[in-house]
C-alpha cells in the first residue's frame, strides 16, 4: 500500500494471549506490593486500637429483628414498572435456639419514568423501613436489637433537582418521614434511652472513611474518633495516605479486619463535614460509623447508628458488635445477621421478577380490553375537568 499504513490483521485470541503474557508480571508485582503494604500496616492498626477484637456471646439470648428491602424494575409501555418491598423478621433467641418468630411486610408496585429510578427506589425503601419501625414502636414487646439494610439518614448528594417533579417530591416526603420518626420516637432508641432499642443500619457503602480520617494531618481527630486510639503508633503522613488510596480501602479492610473484629468508631458528620446529612433538623443527633467482620469469609460491613461521640463509648460499641457477630450462623460471603438474612430470603418473590412480570401482563390485558380508558372516562373529574 503506497504512502499509507498497512492494515494489521490480529485475531482477538492473539491479542488476549499477548496481553496476558506482557501484562501478567506487572499485575502480579502490583498485587504483591499491595499485599506487603497491608501485612506491614495491619499490626500497627491492631496495636494502636484502630482494629479491635470483639467477643462472641455464647449462649446467645436476645429478641432481635431484621428489616430487609428489595426491588425489581422492568421497561414497559414507554416507562418503568417497579416493585419494591420491605420485610421485617423478628426472632426470639434463647440460649442459642430460636423460640419465636414474627413477620411483617410492605409492598409497592407502580410505574415511574426513567429519571433516576434508582434514587426513587431508595426513597421508597427508606420510607418503607421507617413505616415498619413506627409500627414496631407501638408494640408492647419491642425487639432489643433492630438491623436494617437502608441508611438511617439521607445525604445531600441524594437530593434531585427540583425540576425533576415527582422524584423531588419523593425526596421531600422521605426527608419529612425520617424527621417525623426521630422527633417522635427518639426516646425509645439507644443511646438517647440507655435501655432503648439498638437500631443499626448495615451496608457495604462508605468503605474506609475511618482510614482517611486517621491518616490525615487533621489535629482534631480526637473530636470524631469515639474509641481510644494511640495515634503515636501510626505513621501519620501524606505518604501513608497516598499508599492507602493506591491499595484501595476495600482491599485494605479485607486485609486488616479478621474474624470478630471491628474498626474504631467515628462520628461521620464531623469527619466528612462537606457531605451534609438530611434531614438537617436532626443533624444535631449525630451519626456514628464503624466497620466489622464476623468471620474469615464474611464480608466487612459498615454499621451506621444514630448518636454522637459523647453518647457512645467503646464498651457500648463492643457490646453492640458482639450481638451482631453472634447473630451470624454461617461463615460465607453472603452471610448476614440471622434476622436480616431471614428477611432478605423472604424477599425472593420480588427479587426474582415474577411479581412485576405478572403485574405487567395484567396491565397489558386491561389496556387491550380498554378497561383503563373506561375508568378514565368515569373519573374525568379527577383531572379537574367539568362535564
Amino acid at each position: 500500500m503506497e504512502n499509507g499504513k498497512t492494515k494489521r490483521d490480529t485475531a482477538i485470541a492473539n491479542s488476549l494471549v499477548a496481553k496476558i503474557q506482557l501484562g501478567l508480571p506487572s499485575t502480579v508485582t502490583k498485587l504483591s506490593a499491595k499485599m506487603r503494604f497491608i501485612d506491614h500496616i495491619a499490626p500497627k492498626l491492631r496495636n494502636s486500637g484502630v482494629i479491635r477484637p470483639v467477643e462472641k456471646k455464647s449462649p446467645l439470648t436476645i429478641r432481635a429483628a431484621g428489616i430487609a428491602t428489595a426491588s425489581k424494575t422492568i421497561p414497559a409501555f414507554g416507562s418503568i414498572l417497579y416493585s419494591a418491598g420491605a420485610v421485617r423478621q423478628d426472632l426470639y433467641i434463647e440460649e442459642g435456639s430460636v423460640y419465636e418468630t414474627f413477620q411483617d411486610s410492605l409492598v409497592d408496585i407502580d410505574e415511574a419514568d426513567d429519571i433516576d429510578i434508582n434514587h426513587k427506589l431508595k426513597f421508597i425503601h427508606v420510607m418503607q423501613v421507617y413505616d415498619l419501625l413506627e409500627e414496631m414502636m407501638m408494640e408492647a414487646h419491642k425487639p432489643e436489637l433492630v438491623i436494617v439494610d437502608t441508611p438511617l439518614m439521607l445525604e445531600r448528594a441524594d437530593a434531585p433537582m427540583d425540576t425533576h417533579g415527582q422524584l423531588y417530591i419523593d425526596y421531600q416526603n422521605c426527608v419529612e418521614r425520617i424527621k417525623n420518626f426521630w422527633e417522635t420516637y427518639q426516646h425509645f432508641i439507644f443511646p438517647f434511652n440507655r435501655n432503648g432499642i439498638r437500631l443499626v443500619s448495615v451496608s457495604t457503602k462508605r468503605f474506609g472513611s475511618i482510614f482517611y480520617g486517621l491518616f490525615s494531618e487533621d489535629k482534631n481527630k480526637e473530636m470524631y474518633i469515639v474509641d481510644e486510639v494511640s495515634f503515636h503508633d501510626i505513621e501519620q503522613n501524606n505518604e501513608v495516605l497516598f499508599k492507602i488510596k493506591k491499595v484501595g480501602v476495600k482491599k485494605l479492610l479485607h486485609g486488616v479486619l479478621t474474624r470478630r473484629t471491628r474498626t474504631a468508631a467515628y462520628q461521620y458528620d464531623l469527619l466528612v463535614q462537606t457531605n451534609q446529612l438530611e434531614p438537617k433538623d436532626i443533624r444535631n443527633l449525630g451519626i456514628i460509623n464503624f466497620h466489622f467482620r464476623a468471620g474469615m469469609h464474611t464480608q466487612p460491613l459498615l454499621v451506621e447508628i444514630m448518636g454522637n461521640a459523647q453518647k457512645w463509648d467503646s464498651q457500648s460499641l463492643d457490646e453492640l458488635t458482639s450481638y451482631l457477630v453472634s447473630l451470624y450462623t454461617l461463615d460465607q460471603p453472603k452471610a448476614l445477621p440471622l434476622p436480616l438474612w431471614y428477611a432478605e430470603h423472604a424477599l425472593k418473590p420480588i427479587r426474582s421478577g415474577a411479581i412485576i412480570q405478572y403485574f405487567k401482563t395484567q396491565a397489558r390485558e386491561m389496556i387491550k380490553k380498554e378497561e383503563v380508558e373506561n375508568v378514565w372516562t368515569e373519573e374525568v373529574d379527577f383531572f379537574g375537568e367539568d362535564e
